[in-house]
């Protein structure tokens, strides 16, 4: 397929999906949504970031339509956007006429470097010894997976130590590349019935896969 009708696809996939899953979301503020709805293609960084943003469990999906553009990786419910391309891809004043026009349709994007995008620092808690400061700002300020941390933290309810709210906020500065805005969350509806187990072990093994993934590169 070539990337004219891929893209193609992928627009007409959305413009059927999205307003059933923002129709759910308004009524229930249920995110997570199925995104296997097409075989998806990556690049080694976007491969990189997608596999972040499933082992945190955040509703980003990939190449969300707006206006004429492709966002990397979306959350339409938020209008928060993920681009990750490396710098060979991306003319710095065609961005900032790209994100002003997005800013305008009330996204709030943040761009990942590739270098980021491979980048391993583990995270501070899986530490057996003494904290180690300068990793805990590397793992925030110069990954991707830390990036995505720190927008969950801020803008998804995800648990994060009061003394690294300096950091949450440092990195968000740092990466989002619009006027920063104040999504507002609508609360979910509590689900009922059996928890399956790979809801429960799925991020973990993601987790697991990536980081092999990105020693071994």
């Amino acid at each position: 397929m070539g990337d004219f009708s891929k893209f193609l696809a992928i627009r007409q996939a959305y413009s059927e999906l999205l307003p059933e899953w923002m129709g759910e979301y308004e009524k229930t503020g249920e995110m997570r949504q199925d995104p296997y709805f097409m075989d998806w293609e990556f690049t080694r960084i976007e491969r990189n970031v997608w596999s972040d943003i499933r082992a945190l469990g955040l509703p980003f999906y990939p190449q969300i339509p707006v206006l004429n553009y492709f966002i990397d990786f979306g959350c339409p419910f938020l209008k928060i956007g993920i681009e990750c391309d490396g710098k060979a891809w991306h003319d710095h004043d065609l961005d900032k006429a790209r994100d002003a026009r997005l800013a305008a349709e009330g996204w709030m994007i943040f761009r990942i470097e590739g270098h980021e995008c491979v980048r391993v620092v583990e995270p501070w808690q899986e530490y057996t010894d003494e904290e180690n400061p300068i990793e805990v700002d590397r793992y925030f300020l110069a990954t991707s997976e830390g990036v995505l941390r720190a927008i969950k933290c801020k803008y998804f309810g995800g648990h994060a130590d009061r003394r690294y709210n300096f950091m949450i906020e440092s990195t968000l500065f740092e990466h989002r590349s619009t006027p920063e805005t104040e999504p507002v969350r609508r609360p979910m509806t509590k689900k009922t019935g059996p928890i399956r187990l790979s809801e429960l072990i799925g991020e973990h093994l993601s987790l697991i896969e990536r980081r092999l993934k990105r020693q071994t590169a």
